[in-house]
């Protein structure tokens, strides 16, 4: 790549890596908060975007190089030097921008945001731009560490995915969570169809390919983001990961049915759910969070969708909230989204191990308080973005022990084909990145008896 990327795109993405570690922030709605006021050009975006994901996706193969060339452990390091060196060093090991370039540019943020440490930045820079090459790292050998430093993976996770998939496959789930995802698009039928989408794409040069999986999906997508924002604005699609598109079609919706999305927002579920149950069929999206319901609320008008009901309210007790009893109810529930770290790498630094409990805790809770509006012979579907299985086969099959009167009610007939196979003996999907090429999404559909 060449020199001279503007150093006010660096500047953002070190603002936005301090944001992310200093106050839990989530990458990709700081960037997209950041940077949707059309002040930096395509090429600047994509260089911000490029460094900021880059350093969470990378970070532990960073701190292992930074480790070599710092006379200081990098505990003691103050943490806004730690991270203009990720910045720096994540140019040199992955986007092979000159080395000068990378220096000079470190030194600069350096100077301008740290004043003194700028000489101490420039040493460890230099020592790694001509020593990068001889660097020692774990060999597939000590897979642990292997997975731990040359693919930053949390120790915790790596030994987690080891015990939980066999090394081979945790080594592809590895690989895989590194990739950079690429976009995927659901079209709105009400505004448009995908082939006139596809036709829009194909006669600009714009890259994206229906998907064999869902009608309604365009997937490999690439357009110019500003497109991007004017399709979303217009209510011509919207941004979903096509394990998502895959809840809403297990829960199957049909006209006359009352359909309760529990944990509704930001929506893409239950604007879904409403095209696929047709004009007749009554969606109830509930939230607790009144703030995105708002968003929520924009979405549905956007799209056009005049059968989506938005209650505020705790899922936990899904009756007082909802005056219905429903022919189906879909939780998707809060968890640790670690089938989503292509997307959300900061998330692998955000999680610990006693996180996963305490998420399970609260989806047996919600669990729980959707069951009691599920009408007789209806149906509850339960999903998370994770694969853990506290999570997962643990809050289902916890809940079964307690309530007799449900049980699973496989899917097969209402998913693709190809993904029929993956279905587990009891009739849970759990989609991987490396299986399927989607984000990580673990699936049940349960009926009620009667």
């Amino acid at each position: 790549r060449p020199a001279g990327y503007p150093a006010d795109a660096r500047d953002i993405a070190y603002r936005l890596t301090r944001r992310v570690h200093a106050e839990g922030g989530y990458l990709g709605l700081l960037i997209r908060y950041s940077l949707d006021n059309g002040k930096l050009s395509a090429r600047d975006r994509a260089l911000v975007a490029e460094l900021a994901y880059g350093v969470q996706r990378h970070r532990n193969r960073i701190d292992h190089v930074i480790a070599a060339f710092s006379n200081r452990p990098l505990k003691e390091l103050n943490p806004e030097v730690l991270d203009i060196l990720r910045l720096g060093v994540f140019q040199l090991l992955e986007m092979r921008v000159p080395p000068h370039a990378a220096v000079n540019e470190s030194v600069k943020l350096a100077k301008r945001h740290l004043g003194k440490s700028a000489g101490y930045v420039n040493a460890v820079m230099r020592g790694v731009a001509e020593g990068l090459a001889d660097i020692s790292w774990p060999g597939p050998e000590d897979l642990p560490s292997h997975l731990e430093v040359v693919y930053s993976h949390p120790r915790w996770l790596v030994e987690y995915l080891i015990k939980r998939f066999g090394e081979k496959e945790a080594l592809e789930l590895c690989r895989a969570n590194n990739q950079i995802p690429t976009l995927t698009l659901r079209i709105n039928p009400l505004r448009t169809s995908r082939e006139e989408l596809l036709e829009m794409m194909a006669s600009e040069g714009w890259q994206g390919r229906p998907s064999e999986l869902l009608p309604e999906s365009i997937v490999d997508v690439s357009i110019p983001y500003p497109v991007l924002l004017d399709w979303l604005e217009r209510g011509l699609c919207v941004v979903q990961d096509e394990s998502s598109m895959l809840v809403s079609r297990v829960v199957d919706p049909h006209e006359g049915q009352v359909v309760v999305d529990a944990c509704a927002a930001p929506g893409g579920k239950s604007t879904h759910l409403a095209l696929l149950g047709g004009e007749g069929c009554r969606v109830i999206a509930v939230d607790r969070n009144a703030k995105r319901l708002k968003a929520m609320r924009e979405a549905v008008e956007r799209l056009g969708l005049e059968n989506i009901a938005i209650q505020t309210g705790d899922a936990t007790h899904l009756q007082r909230v909802v005056d219905v009893t429903a022919d189906a109810v879909l939780l998707d529930a809060p968890c640790s989204g670690l089938g989503t770290l292509r997307r959300n790498p900061e998330l692998k630094w955000k999680r610990f191990p006693g996180d996963i409990a305490n998420l399970a805790g609260i989806q047996s809770r919600l669990i729980r308080g959707c069951a009691e509006v599920v009408r007789p012979g209806g149906v509850l579907v339960y999903s998370v973005c994770t694969f853990t299985l506290e999570e997962t086969v643990g809050v289902v099959e916890g809940f079964l022990r307690e309530r007799k009167d449900f049980q699973p009610d496989s899917p097969a007939s209402l998913i693709p084909e190809a993904l029929a196979a993956d279905l587990s003996p009891r009739g849970y999907l759990q989609v991987l990145p490396h299986r399927q090429g989607m984000e990580g999404m673990f699936i049940a559909r349960l009926r009620r008896k009667g």
